[in-house]
């Protein structure tokens, strides 16, 4: 059976940048497949750059802000979706004066194993 998710509710932890992220859609609320975070950055927060063995993507949602996929560095705000391949070095920062928002996706039913390259 399908779940509703109030945002609000759901505890808030920590991402491995140490961030704050809600875990929204996960093994926890009953998928085996899917996993679907919230995260937000306040002005100059920034996720650490990083790989995971799995591909993911990223829903902005509000604010500016901008990602560093590989070697390059792309600017982002609502609107827009980042996809990054399996093990592609990658991070983003807020670059705005208000709240960058993000939804993290990632397949299977966890946040994914996160490996800090700086």
């Amino acid at each position: 059976m399908g779940s509703r998710i109030v945002h609000e509710r759901e505890p808030v932890d920590r991402s491995p940048s140490g961030l704050a992220i809600r875990h929204l859609v996960s093994s926890r609320t009953g998928s085996s497949q899917l996993y679907v975070g919230e995260q937000w950055l306040e002005p100059g927060e920034r996720v650490l750059l990083h790989t995971h063995p799995v591909e993911e993507a990223l829903v902005f949602t509000g604010g500016t802000g901008e990602v560093t996929l590989g070697d390059e560095v792309v600017p982002v705000g609502p609107g827009v979706t980042i996809h990054i391949p399996a093990g592609e070095v990658h991070g983003f920062r807020n670059t705005g004066a208000v709240r960058l928002d993000v939804f993290v996706i990632f397949p299977g039913a966890t946040f994914a194993r996160t490996e800090i390259v700086e």
